[in-house]
């Protein structure tokens, strides 16, 4: 089954946007592909070479699941509490093929 990334960016003040974390996670637990969730930490970006960068928000999630398609799970995640009430300010759904670790059905397959 694909595999996909899933990134939000969020409000600057999560303040409001906390008071649903509840059902969003409840939400999210419930989905039969998640593999991983979870908000970055926060502090600076890193680019390469350790140069800082602003360009990136302050408040950001990636969350990994599986799926049948990009269409199915971006349907699936219209659904997010999160999404529903207006807190994702920037949603990107990308199809994600790692070529190795847990994810992989067959690592020893992978062109990488």
């Amino acid at each position: 089954m694909p595999v996909f990334a899933i990134h939000y960016t969020y409000p600057d003040d999560p303040t409001e946007m906390l008071t649903v974390r509840p059902a969003h996670r409840e939400w999210l637990t419930a989905q039969p592909g998640l593999l991983v969730a979870g908000m970055y930490k926060a502090g600076l970006d890193e680019v390469s070479e350790g140069e800082t960068t602003d360009q990136e928000p302050a408040n950001a999630a990636l969350i990994v699941c599986s799926g049948d398609s990009l269409e199915a799970v971006t349907a699936a995640f219209d659904q997010d509490p999160y999404w529903q009430g207006g807190y994702v300010l920037r949603r990107v759904v990308r199809e994600w093929d790692p070529p190795l670790g847990p994810w992989v059905a067959d690592a020893t397959q992978s062109p990488a």
